[in-house]
């Protein structure tokens, strides 16, 4: 019995300590003459060789290990083939993943690129959003299926890889004293620029429905504002698509009286063509959105903290301490938060569900119940909060109370 048992535990011919197979294939000599080998893994022997096999088929149809492109540069190429014209993005954090990667791994050589490359670089967005790790994944699987399928690499590195923890709902409502800073200081920014944030904010639009955006959209007179365009990344092109993310997309808001005096500041011979323009008077591209709303956001800090909004000239050393000083006040949201902040607007207004559906263009109901009931659970542990520390302050005072009444008995001596 003894002996079956020893034989059942001894270690099969290549296997490793994590219980997996390993064969090697050598493919020529390194510069200093000793063998460049290539290793392949499975859960059995048939499995590692038939990966062994597959590599070995493929060098013999071409490919060329040392001459393979970079990651960075299939990317590129990548993006300009399979995304141009068949896979439209819309304005979102569409390119985020692909610019995540090429941080990443972009200097390596596709063809040196393994599992544990990939998990290394998914892995950098554990905690993150669970679309965020979605998208991530998502994009990583694409590419490297598609450079398998043009022979670039012998096997897809990314075909097992474990998807990180994530957190769901990782938008925020901005504070009231964030909003009390836009409402307040938007302007000091620039007015173009300063639309933008007050769209998303006062409005709930998304990125690609400000960009695309036109004022004969608008209409001053009856205060409403329709949205039947978005900007879409085709390639690496940013255009203006004739309608809405989704049918639901489709709607006509009311202006409210601070958006409106605010549109009215721009001169009446400026309003026409796009609202939100690039500092050329151009279409925004996607970037272009981003590193303004960055310079938006750096701005407010600035004033924040009774600095100007711009930064004229280098930073002294006394600014550069104050920007890392530890009571500076931060500010920092992102575009989507903006609109989040308008969708708690309409919770805290009480806004019917179905409403709220049409005012933020969702094409599932779905989404929004689930927006509302997420905020209906953070307004309730707000109020438990509430209460405990009414509480709390309460037995304070009872307690205090008790003192009092003891002292003045002369149980006690203060």
């Amino acid at each position: 019995m003894a002996s079956l048992n020893s034989t059942s535990k001894r270690k099969r011919k290549g296997e490793r300590k994590d219980g997996l197979i390993q064969v090697s294939l050598q493919i020529g000599r390194k510069p200093d003459g000793k063998p460049d080998r290539r290793y392949f893994y499975g859960k059995t022997r048939a499995e590692a060789e038939q990966k062994r096999d597959a590599f070995k088929a493929s060098l013999s149809r071409g490919i060329s290990i040392e001459q393979s492109m970079t990651v960075e540069e299939w990317l590129n190429t990548f993006k300009a083939t399979y995304r141009e014209g068949v896979n439209k993005a819309y304005i979102t954090n569409d390119n985020v993943p692909y610019n995540r990667l090429a941080a990443a791994i972009g200097k390596m050589k596709i063809a040196d690129v393994r599992e544990a490359h990939l998990q290394s670089a998914l892995n950098q967005t554990a905690g993150m959003s669970s679309s965020t790790v979605t998208k991530y994944l998502s994009v990583i699987k694409r590419v490297f299926r598609k450079a398998r399928k043009n022979r670039l690499i012998a096997e897809d590195p990314s075909e097992d890889l474990a998807r990180p923890p994530s957190v769901k709902g990782s938008h925020r409502a901005l504070e009231r004293w964030e909003v009390d800073l836009i409402l307040e200081h938007w302007h000091d920014y620039g007015v173009r620029a300063g639309l933008w944030v007050l769209l998303m904010l006062l409005c709930g639009l998304r990125r690609g429905e400000v960009i695309a955006l036109h004022w004969e959209s608008i209409n001053l007179a009856d205060k409403t504002l329709k949205v039947c365009e978005t900007a879409v990344v085709i390639g690496n092109k940013t255009t203006i698509e004739q309608r809405a993310k989704t049918d639901a997309g489709l709607r006509t808001l009311p202006i409210c009286q601070m958006l409106y005096d605010a549109l009215l500041t721009v001169p009446q011979e400026e309003r026409h063509g796009l609202v939100c323009l690039s500092a050329r008077g151009t279409l925004l591209t996607e970037s272009a959105f981003l590193r303004g709303f960055e310079s938006f956001t750096r701005a407010m800090e600035r004033i924040a903290n009774g600095e100007p909004p711009m930064q004229q000239g280098r930073r002294t050393d006394k600014e550069t301490q104050s920007s890392e000083s530890e009571n500076r006040v931060r500010v920092s949201f992102l575009p989507h938060d903006l609109r989040h902040s308008f969708a708690t607007a309409l919770y805290d207004a009480g806004v019917p569900v179905k409403a709220a559906q049409y005012f933020l263009g969702h094409s599932d109901l779905k989404i929004t119940l689930e927006l509302y009931t997420h905020l209906s659970r953070e307004r309730a542990a707000a109020s438990n909060l509430q209460m405990v520390s009414y509480l709390d302050n309460w037995l304070e005072m009872k307690n205090l109370d008790a003192v009092k009444n003891a002292a003045l008995e002369g149980e006690i001596e203060l």
